[in-house]
């Protein structure tokens, strides 16, 4: 639901800290404008990715896809970012929101054309074969760094020094309102893929290698 104004913002703000489990969606333009980014940065990028490492070939797109979004991740992302830009409708600069007509999305066609691109990159990428070779090296980098890290906030671990931005990344209201098992699942889940190999490497995890 749409946030009408900063008193209705700081309401729900005021609920998710008293209950974390409460599930925020985005909910203004600028959190949905982020959430569309995200998408169209990945999607063609993994394409690209998959083909360097042989996983598909460039004619295995979906001919829709090809045909309306284009085959390469700059097509890909010049037609979503242009069709966003398009087909959202948001105020003039000065002028009053209207949360009734305001609105960041795609046009119909390429929302259904993109949503067959997700659906193609699931079966032929992240649920490839190939893919998942390296999920057990994963899995266990994952376990243990989380360990580590939750036995940094509860027992003040001696393994050896917690790194310094895992608190000082955190908001006061973070810290008050989280168990440290959540606070270090959403510091893990914000790490890069090379700063989560080199720490999981430091400690002492065997690291897949990168392709």
């Amino acid at each position: 639901m749409p946030i009408s104004d900063f008193t209705d913002f700081d309401q729900k703000l005021a609920a998710k800290q008293a209950d974390p489990a409460i599930n925020l969606h985005p909910a203004t333009l600028e959190g949905c404008a982020v959430r569309m980014a995200d998408t169209i940065a990945y999607i063609g990028r993994d394409i690209e990715d998959a083909i360097t490492l042989k996983l598909i070939k460039r004619a295995d797109i979906p001919k829709s896809c090809r045909e309306i979004l284009g085959e390469s991740n700059g097509s890909i992302v010049y037609t979503l970012v242009t069709d966003l830009i398009t087909h959202s409708q948001v105020a003039a600069p000065g002028a009053p929101h209207n949360p009734a007509t305001d609105h960041i999305g795609f046009s119909d066609e390429i929302a259904g054309v993109l949503k067959e691109l997700k659906q193609f990159n699931y079966a032929s990428i992240y649920l490839h074969p190939q893919t998942k070779t390296s999920m057990p090296l994963i899995k266990n980098c994952y376990e243990t760094l989380f360990e580590f890290y939750l036995d940094c906030l509860e027992n003040n671990g001696t393994d050896r020094a917690a790194p310094s931005d895992l608190i000082s990344s955190m908001a006061d209201s973070h810290l008050s309102n989280q168990t440290p098992a959540t606070m270090t699942r959403d510091y893990i889940a914000g790490m890069t893929d090379d700063f989560f190999l080199k720490q999981a490497k430091a400690a002492g995890c065997t690291v897949p290698q990168k392709q």
